[in-house]
């Protein structure tokens, strides 16, 4: 079964994300206390997955986005496809929706230009919050559509 594996707060912009156990996700807004966070945004909260997470730390070389990317919930045991845009799913208390995948590219990154697939590019998703609630470490995660 899918499960949260860990949960990032950026609490000042461009200031690495801490581990957290548990976070209050508010309703068209996303984390409680991370400064990414905005009303009315299709980009509330960044989802990524343990599978993906250890391809790009295999990578030979990194992309332009590898230091500076860190997802607000990191998910092991559920493959990225399986989340498409208007999939809601069950965290905790909370309930969001995929409003989009993929993270943007650019033209300049060694990857692209070695025309190779980042697992940023394909296997982000970015979600919006439907319903607050707390999510914590370890929380199953539940497909509702």
């Amino acid at each position: 079964m899918a499960y949260v594996s860990e949960i990032y707060i950026c609490k000042v912009k461009k200031q690495p994300r801490i581990e957290i156990e548990t976070g209050f996700f508010i309703e068209n807004f996303g984390l409680e206390g991370d400064t990414y966070s905005k009303i009315g945004t299709e980009k509330q909260v960044t989802l990524f997955f343990d599978e993906s997470r250890d391809l790009l730390e295999k990578e030979l070389y990194s992309g332009l986005c590898f230091s500076r990317f860190l997802e607000t919930i990191r998910i092991k045991g559920m493959r990225a496809e399986k989340l498409v845009a208007g999939t809601k799913i069950q965290l905790g208390d909370a309930v969001l929706i995929i409003s989009t995948k993929k993270k943007k590219c650019y033209p300049e990154c060694r990857i692209i230009q070695d025309n190779r697939v980042c697992a940023l590019s394909k296997d982000v998703r970015f979600c919006k919050v439907l319903k607050s609630g707390n999510i914590s470490r370890g929380d199953n995660v539940k497909l509702l559509s």
